[in-house]
């Protein structure tokens, strides 16, 4: 956030000027800021085997004074880096140019080394899919560690015959002989994922945003046109919070995997350089069974909050494990009653897991076994209590609904991190009340998991005979009604 908009004129060290100067100051301001902000020129030259690179950098004036990788022991990958054809030695996570000269270049070339476990373990990896080659990008692109102000990195890509690349930056411009990209703001730090290979790409239109669809690994064409359908259906039911997706472009790659259990045996989210959703499927499974999965839902729901410091895991794992039921009842995925079926037996699944263990422990605990559903599941809890809070105190006139849409006028700029005190406090001021943070402060730091009970009592939910039912006669059952409809405005 920049601290002067918050500030009046006279705190900002300035004195009031007349329209007509101000207009002129910021033109003049403009003009220079952006005929001054370097923008550095990439070139990657991909080899037949896809796990050979050769980068050219050139830095536009100054040279940085060293380059750095996001993933830890990239050097590893390294082959040979020269600085204007000198022979560049070293070790460590640093490349130190030392004294370069203005507009200098740096050549490097890279052999990746793809994982070789059976699976998927973790985000973001180098992996082979087939005939094609998931990369992370941590692992060669090697960039200017400090970046002044407005200055940009841009990637053209030289791919052999036939080869495709899918990267999560935005497009610099249309109708280049190369493909080529802009990196933006993101920091280095964090991680992404390029495919290089001979896959399809396509669009996908909704509200908002623009899906730009990869299908490395050998789908068949039938194959990438279920995934097609089954990814537009998804990211339209997302759209049903407050009747557009959350960012304007997202990587979505759909690759297959035997490996796992369920349709979707692994998926996540990257945010460097822009947003990526990676699925992982198992394409032999019928296409009923990927409409009812919660897997792409919950990964795209996480576009909806920046990003979200790793010790906040209960916020930004919370919120995605809520929508996923909310938003597969308004889509039609599920039945509203099923809605709440799922979320009862996570919320149970939760308070089992991690007994004695506050939010806040169990978050930083995360890795040890069982308790991650202690943390998804409390913080979806407290994601439906604040939900129903919100329609009950302002009769209906705000909702997570109203709460996430303000987020995205404000709030999701792709290069800052946020931690949980502030985005609570955030949601707060754009509903004008206090229910985030009442929910927040009365759960966060119990032992007990949160009282789901006494939420669903209050919104008329209970269980009879292993059936849900739905009382609607509860005084929160109008605004039940609500959470599973789709808004008015966004009802297709």
């Amino acid at each position: 956030m920049n601290l002067l908009a918050l500030l009046k004129p006279g705190d900002r060290g300035v004195h009031a000027h007349r329209p007509k100067d101000i207009c002129l100051a910021a033109l003049f301001l403009s003009s220079a800021v952006a005929s001054a902000a370097p923008l550095h020129r990439y070139t990657v030259e991909v080899g037949e085997s896809l796990d050979r690179l050769a980068v050219k950098a050139c830095f536009d004036g100054k040279a940085p004074a060293s380059l750095v990788a996001e993933t830890s022991g990239a050097r590893a990958f390294l082959e040979e880096v020269r600085l204007s054809g000198r022979l560049l030695h070293g070790q460590g996570e640093i490349i130190a140019l030392g004294a370069a000269p203005d507009n200098a270049c740096v050549d490097y070339r890279i052999k990746l080394q793809a994982a070789t476990t059976a699976a998927q373990t973790g985000g973001a990896e180098t992996r082979r899919i087939g005939g094609d080659l998931l990369t992370s990008v941590g692992d060669w692109l090697w960039r200017p560690q400090q970046m002044e102000e407005g200055a940009d990195v841009e990637v053209s890509f030289v791919l052999p015959p036939g080869v495709a690349v899918s990267v999560p930056w935005a497009r610099a411009s249309a109708g280049t002989a190369k493909p080529a990209f802009r990196l933006g703001p993101t920091p280095y730090i964090w991680p992404a994922i390029a495919a290089f290979g001979r896959f399809a790409e396509r669009e996908i239109a909704l509200p908002g945003t623009v899906l730009r669809v990869a299908f490395p690994g050998g789908l068949t064409l039938a194959q990438q046109d279920r995934a097609e359908r089954w990814v537009t259906r998804v990211a339209r039911n997302v759209t049903l919070l407050y009747g557009r997706f959350p960012v304007e472009s997202v990587q979505v790659i759909v690759a297959p995997t035997q490996s796992g259990r369920g349709p979707v045996p692994w998926a996540y989210v990257s945010r460097g350089g822009g947003a990526g959703v990676h699925v992982f499927i198992d394409p032999t499974r019928a296409p009923e069974e990927f409409e009812r999965d919660w897997s792409l839902t919950h990964e795209m729901s996480h576009l909806f909050l920046p990003y979200v410091v790793a010790r906040d895991a209960w916020l930004f794992e919370g919120l995605p494990t809520y929508l996923q039921n909310v938003l597969m009842a308004r889509g039609g995925a599920i039945e509203e009653r099923e809605g709440w079926s799922r979320l009862i037996s996570g919320f149970q699944r939760g308070a089992r897991a991690g007994p004695g263990l506050s939010v806040a422990q169990a978050s930083e605990r995360i890795a040890v076994r069982g308790n991650y559903l202690r943390v998804y599941w409390a913080g979806a809890a407290m994601m439906l209590d604040a939900d129903l809070r919100l329609r009950e105190v302002t009769q209906g006139a705000q909702s997570l609904d109203t709460a996430m849409a303000g987020l995205a006028e404000c709030c999701l700029a792709p290069e800052r991190r946020w931690n949980a005190e502030e985005l609570i406090a955030t949601l707060d001021r754009i509903t004008g009340t206090t229910a985030f943070g009442d929910v927040v402060r009365g759960q966060f730091g119990s032992e007990e998991f949160p009282d789901f009970k006494r939420v669903l009592v209050r919104a008329g939910v209970t269980v009879k005979n292993g059936e849900i039912v739905l009382d609607p006669s509860a005084p929160g059952a109008p605004f039940r009604e609500a959470i599973m409809r789709p808004p008015a405005a966004s009802s297709r």
